[in-house]
């Protein structure tokens, strides 16, 4: 029978896989109660390796969208080289804490003009964004008449939200606007489906199987209000019972929901057909150093089935924004020239964008928008692959890391070289080095070393270990204990105050614990994404660790911490 442990591990594997599953199937599979299974997920959600919902479990991990809302965008193909070399301005949504603390850093010390789309990011000359409050009560206050209108004034409301400051602002401004019409509006559920499509389907699912009594889903966007509209369709509610309110039509999707009237009887436009070139002609003035405002609101309108065709037009390819309805009833950011008309003298030659959620019509059409609007000045446009872009800046971090430790090496030393992400690094910084001993277990790093006939190279034998390319086992750790090198090159998985250094693999971690024995100096290489991690098997406490050379973006009260220890500190230049 398998282990609590061994069944957790596995309801959280299947849940990643299959993005959704009930408690009565997690039940059937794993054999176990329906209250077993609710204690697990419980526990799960808890150590954030699920979302718990009714009736089941949703994956948190990124999943590509199936669903109605059209081919996947496809990025333009991204030059060579960083991004801070590439780009003359960027625009950027915040992604996350760690990627806007990075990645966005580095563009503020090269002076890069950031312009914010939606949400305020570090050193943004301005943001473009609509007012989401006010916008939202808007559409509140719509809802509050319908509610009254159709339904004698009952309104329950499901609240489909995000985490971020200005969706959440949207949901805020949504029911203090409903509330004004309908002062005993109840605000039953406010639930955060992760802006994913097959997340906001379950919940809306369970939300309207557990409350049937819920008449109006307020959605955030148009991915989440297409879950909800989906979970409605498939309950076979009655369109005129319960009504959904997108903000954003963003695309075609949500606009023909609302053609329809089924479902969607509203909607919050926020044209982004207006907000991509007001992001572009900002980063030009940007790159001109022109003042800009803190913000740059940009406008919105509620819409019904009655006045879509007054605002879009259907062909053949789409609805298209009427730019002279648009121009006569919106208030279009103060100072923008939105034809495309201004001169081409000290232009950008490149602006960047930052996409952190491509699957979502409202950055698809943003992206075009700005694509072809910088086009109109020659201007090129690349498109910022997140992920990509930050693995990209960390692995830049490591090889600086790797530099800073190759210097501290002497002629006439001996070396000890762990395995890890920053070995190979480190030994292709060390093959110019001349009368230097290596010591290592690490194969890759082995490899690189041996065509250079001025390093003495010693493997220490061992069972390879072909997941990590390394040897470890008794017979390498007792090579360990009959050789003595000068310092060692350690490199872990995890660094935290109560744990010490941590891995992830005990038969590494005895051979780390060996080389530790074997050295007259520790110098742990670790950039900051190591640290606040804990692995599963302790290497050693802190206090064993002589130098760490690390990157600035491990904060300065961690390094003053780690300081007070006796660590002594490098730094390296990124």
């Amino acid at each position: 029978m398998a282990s609590v442990n061994d069944r957790r591990e596995h309801i959280a594997t299947l849940v990643d896989e299959f993005g959704f599953l009930s408690v009565k199937d997690l039940s059937e599979i794993c054999q176990v109660s329906e209250m077993t299974i609710r204690r697990d997920l419980e526990l799960l959600d808890g150590q954030q390796r699920l979302q718990r919902t009714f009736g089941g479990a949703a994956s948190l991990r990124p999943r590509p969208v199936e669903s109605s809302l059209g081919d996947r965008f496809q990025f333009l193909t991204k030059p060579e080289g960083k991004l801070v070399d590439r780009v003359d301005v960027l625009i950027a949504t915040s992604v996350n804490p760690k990627y806007d603390g990075l990645l966005l850093e580095q563009v503020g010390k090269k002076n890069i003009p950031i312009i914010a789309e939606s949400l305020g990011v570090q050193n943004a000359e301005t943001v473009v964004a609509v007012d989401n409050y006010h916008a939202a009560q808007d559409l509140g206050r719509w809802a509050g008449g319908y509610a009254q209108q159709h339904w004698g004034s009952k309104a329950v409301v499901l609240d489909l939200t995000y985490h971020l400051v200005n969706t959440q602002a949207r949901s805020r401004g949504f029911l203090a606007g409903l509330k004004e019409v309908i002062p005993a509006a109840e605000s039953l559920l406010s639930l955060n489906p992760q802006s994913r499509y097959e997340t906001a389907y379950q919940l809306t699912r369970d939300a309207l199987t557990v409350y049937p009594q819920i008449n109006i889903i307020f959605t955030i966007n148009d991915i989440i209000a297409w879950g909800a509209i989906n979970a409605c369709k498939d309950l076979e509610r009655d369109a005129s019972s319960l009504i959904v309110l997108p903000f954003g039509l963003e695309g075609d999707t949500l606009k023909d929901a609302l053609l329809e009237a089924s479902y969607v009887k509203a909607g919050l436009a926020m044209f982004p057909e207006i907000v991509g070139p007001t992001c572009v002609e900002a980063a030009i003035l940007a790159f001109h150093h022109s003042p800009l405002p803190g913000q740059l609101v940009t406008p919105f309108a509620v819409l019904t089935p009655e006045t879509l065709s007054e605002w879009y037009a259907r062909g053949e390819s789409g609805w298209k924004l009427r730019w002279e309805v648009a121009r006569e009833r919106l208030a279009l950011p103060f100072g923008f020239d939105l034809s495309g008309t201004q001169p081409a003298s000290l232009l950008p030659r490149r602006i960047g964008f930052i996409v952190p959620f491509m699957e979502h019509e409202w950055y698809q059409n943003l992206t075009a928008t700005m694509q072809s609007h910088a086009a109109q000045f020659h201007i090129e446009f690349e498109i910022v692959d997140v992920d990509k872009s930050l693995e990209d800046e960390v692995d830049l971090r490591r090889r600086e890391i790797a530099r800073c430790a190759a210097d501290l090496v002497a002629p006439g030393e001996v070396v000890l070289i762990d395995g890890g992400p920053l070995s190979n690094y480190l030994a292709e910084a060390l093959l110019g080095k001349q009368s230097i001993t290596v010591i290592t277990n690490a194969m890759p790093v082995f490899d690189l070393l041996r065509g250079n006939p001025g390093i003495i190279l010693i493997s220490t034998g061992g069972a390879y270990r072909s997941s990590s390319q390394m040897l470890v086992g008794p017979t390498a750790e007792g090579a360990l204990r009959e050789l003595r090198a000068d310092k060692v090159f350690l490199m872990v998985a995890g660094i935290t105050f109560d744990f010490g250094l941590s891995h992830t693999n005990i038969s590494e971690v005895t051979m780390k614990q060996a080389m530790i024995r074997s050295a007259r100096e520790v110098i742990l290489l670790a950039d900051h994404t190591i640290f606040g991690q804990e692995s599963i098997v302790q290497v050693a406490p802190l206090t064993v660790v002589h130098k760490l050379i690390t990157d600035d973006a491990l904060p300065a009260s961690t390094r003053l911490d780690l300081s007070k220890l006796g660590i002594q500190i490098i730094l390296a230049n990124v």
